[in-house]
C-alpha cells in the first residue's frame, strides 16, 4: 500500500500555499497592488495547465530536479510527478503508483495536508504577511522579477515562501519554500496555459483503462484492497 509520496505532497501543499494566498495577506501597499493583480489574473481562467520544475536543496547534498504537470479546473486537479499521477474530482483522490501497479483512494477532506483542491489558487485561509523585497532578473536575464517574501501568520513546518512574480504580465514565474533546517524546495513555472477544454472525466480514475492495477480504498474504517481488472 502506497500512498502519495512526500514530494508529490509537497508539490500540492508549495502549489496551493501560494497561488490562491493574495486576498487575506497582511501586505505593504507595493505587495497588496501586486497580489490583487495575480489574483485577478488566475481567477478569469476556466482551466490551469501548468508545466513545472521542482529542485530540492538541503545541506551537504547535491540540488536534486524533476519536473511535473498540474492541471485544474474549480475544484478538480491532476499531478503528474515523480512516480505518481494523482487525480481528483473535488470529493475523492486518487493517487496512482505505476511501478506498484497501485492506487490508493482517499476522501479529500481526509486527507493529512488539509488541502482541498479548488484552493490550488485560491487558497485564502492561511493566511500570511506579504512583504516587498524588489526586483530581480529573471534567471535568462529576459525579464524583471517582483519578489514578495510570505511568512505565514500559523504555525507551519517552513519559515517563509519567497515568491517571484513576472513584472507587467503578473504571472508567477518561481516559488521557493524555506525551512528552518535550511532545505529549499523550489518550484519554477515554465509554462502555463489557461482555458484548455478539460471534462470532468479527465479527474476522475478510470479502472477500466488500468487493467491490473490494484485498489487500497482509505474511505473507510479499514483499508480494503481489491485486485484491478485483469489484463486482456
Amino acid at each position: 500500500m502506497k500512498k502519495m509520496n512526500a514530494i508529490a505532497t509537497s508539490v500540492l501543499v508549495l502549489v496551493s500555499s501560494f497561488w490562491g494566498m493574495t486576498l487575506q495577506a497582511q501586505q505593504d501597499a507595493k505587495s497588496k497592488t501586486i497580489l490583487q493583480n495575480v489574483s485577478r489574473l488566475y481567477k478569469s481562467y476556466s482551466t490551469i495547465t501548468a508545466d513545472f520544475t521542482l529542485t530540492t536543496k538541503a545541506a551537504k547534498r547535491k540540488p536534486v530536479s524533476s519536473t511535473g504537470k498540474l492541471w485544474t479546473k474549480g475544484q478538480s486537479f491532476k499531478l503528474a510527478y515523480a512516480d505518481q499521477e494523482i487525480f481528483c474530482n473535488g470529493i475523492t483522490i486518487w493517487a496512482y503508483s505505476p511501478d506498484d501497479a497501485e492506487v490508493t483512494i482517499e476522501d479529500v477532506k481526509k486527507r493529512t495536508n488539509n488541502m482541498e483542491p479548488s484552493e490550488l489558487f485560491t487558497f485564502y485561509s492561511k493566511g500570511f504577511k506579504a512583504n516587498y523585497e524588489g526586483p530581480v532578473a529573471s534567471d535568462d536575464g529576459k525579464a524583471m522579477h517582483d519578489v514578495l517574501k510570505l511568512v505565514p501568520k500559523k504555525k507551519e513546518k517552513y519559515s517563509y515562501i519567497k515568491a517571484e512574480i513576472e513584472q507587467g504580465s503578473y504571472k508567477i514565474k518561481k516559488v521557493t519554500q524555506y525551512y528552518k533546517n535550511g532545505t529549499e524546495v523550489i518550484i519554477a513555472v515554465t509554462k502555463v496555459v489557461p482555458n484548455t477544454k478539460l471534462d470532468d472525466g479527465f479527474f476522475a480514475w478510470n479502472a477500466s483503462a488500468h487493467p491490473g492495477v490494484a485498489s487500497v480504498d482509505l474511505r473507510k474504517t479499514n483499508p480494503v484492497v481489491k485486485p484491478g481488472p485483469k489484463k486482456k
